[in-house]
């Protein structure tokens, strides 16, 4: 008995060491993933208020892409570079005045694609501000009944902020998770929860709708796909927000459609 205890010891422990490299992979991805989808979750919140400050600058500003651009960019700078002073928040929004992303990923890769937010103005309507053309001034303090007009003078936006991942491994999960959630692509890598199985090949079966296309940089689903293949895995957090315009809308501010892209994507 005494010179098998060695054995059993020896055993037991080749057999710990086994289960422990089945369990690794779930016990990093529980920890890691925690982490990412929390800090996903913050982004959600500063885009909820982003998208508030900037239906409110543009309230107050004509309906200029530019100032709600600027106001939504600000409050999401947290979630890519380090903003707790104010050099430091003006560094950061510096280098992202033109509303690229600017974020290095896990393996130190600057991303530059991608916008910040993409801005689409649902209201007014942006043929009616057209034929307003110089007459801006004079309508907006006429009174009215009308629900068409009291909508027309409402500047309602919908917006998307591009949450970039960047805890290492969970921001490689997620990103494969929700391609094939939103039915974009299969997932077939190994299953995180299940290492020995090495092809999952899942699809969503249901047809869920990753939301509006028509946004300035175009198919949200299509960027987040060719942007997954080089290694920037970013999520589309989709808001949206209507105020009351506080100032007269202005025909010039309009010239470029319902869209606001202020680099051209």
């Amino acid at each position: 008995m005494a010179s098998s205890d060695p054995q059993r010891r020896h055993r037991e422990s080749g057999q710990a060491a086994v289960e422990a490299a089945l369990c690794m992979p779930l016990v990093v991805f529980l920890v890691l993933g925690t982490l990412q989808l929390f800090m996903l979750l913050q982004g959600r919140i500063l885009a909820q208020v982003a998208v508030y400050r900037a239906v409110r600058a543009g309230s107050l500003n004509h309906g200029s892409c530019e100032a709600m651009t600027h106001a939504a960019m600000v409050t999401m700078l947290p979630t890519v570079a380090s903003t707790t002073t104010g050099p430091k928040l003006a560094a950061a929004f510096a280098d992202r005045e033109r509303n690229y992303l600017r974020v290095r990923g896990t393996e130190g890769a600057l991303f530059t694609e991608g916008p910040m937010v993409e801005i689409v103005r649902e209201s007014p309507n942006v043929g009616w501000v057209r034929s307003l053309a110089g007459n801006e001034d004079l309508l907006f303090d006429v009174p009215t009944n009308s629900a068409a007009e009291l909508q027309q003078r409402t500047l309602e936006i919908r917006m998307v902020a591009w949450y970039y991942m960047r805890i290492p491994f969970a921001d490689w999960v997620m990103s494969r998770m929700f391609l094939a959630h939103f039915r974009l692509k299969n997932y077939t890598n190994a299953n995180p929860l299940m290492p020995t199985q090495k092809k999952s090949d899942w699809w969503n079966d249901t047809d869920v709708e990753l939301g509006d296309d028509e946004w300035p940089g175009g198919d949200l689903g299509a960027r987040m796909v060719r942007w997954s293949e080089q290694g920037h895995y970013l999520f589309p957090i989709q808001v949206h927000a209507a105020m009351r315009m506080m100032s007269p809308v202005k025909a010039n501010n309009f010239n470029g459609g319902a869209g606001c892209s202020l680099h051209g994507f």
